[in-house]
């Protein structure tokens, strides 16, 4: 009998479409399966529809910010174990210091990583949930 082990789940949540397409297409090159949405209330409803392993945040969106989409999930027991990887281009020390109060894996400067970087980090932030 061959055991298949089940794809890991990555939801991308990120208002800029080149991101979604340039970490999305690494990723899933990597094995994930990805899900994305353009602004943190969209992401709200993928992440409660379907319960990513994994979910890589950007702070400045439309509609419903990073910090927003954090608070919520602080408050959802069930999704507040979700890990977080932050993925923006702020580093206003401010919003650092907010996003700091949240359970986030890493922040990520978006100008200053590669994919394939992504690409480890998201590995390791899984390999340390298991």
């Amino acid at each position: 009998m061959l055991f298949v082990e089940e794809r890991k789940t990555v939801c991308i949540i990120d208002d800029d479409p080149n991101i979604l397409e340039i970490y999305g297409t690494k990723l899933g090159n990597e094995g994930f399966e990805i899900i994305t949405a353009t602004d943190g209330e969209e992401g709200l409803v993928i992440i409660k529809s379907h319960c990513p392993n994994i979910i890589l945040l950007d702070i400045m969106m439309p509609k419903k910010d990073g910090i927003g989409v954090l608070e919520e999930l602080k408050n959802d027991t069930a999704l507040a174990k979700i890990p977080v990887i932050i993925l923006s281009n702020v580093s206003d020390n401010e919003i650092v210091k907010k996003v700091g109060e949240f359970s986030t894996h890493f922040y990520i400067i978006k100008s200053l990583t590669t994919p394939q970087k992504l690409a480890g980090l998201v590995k390791e932030a899984l390999a340390n949930q298991e």
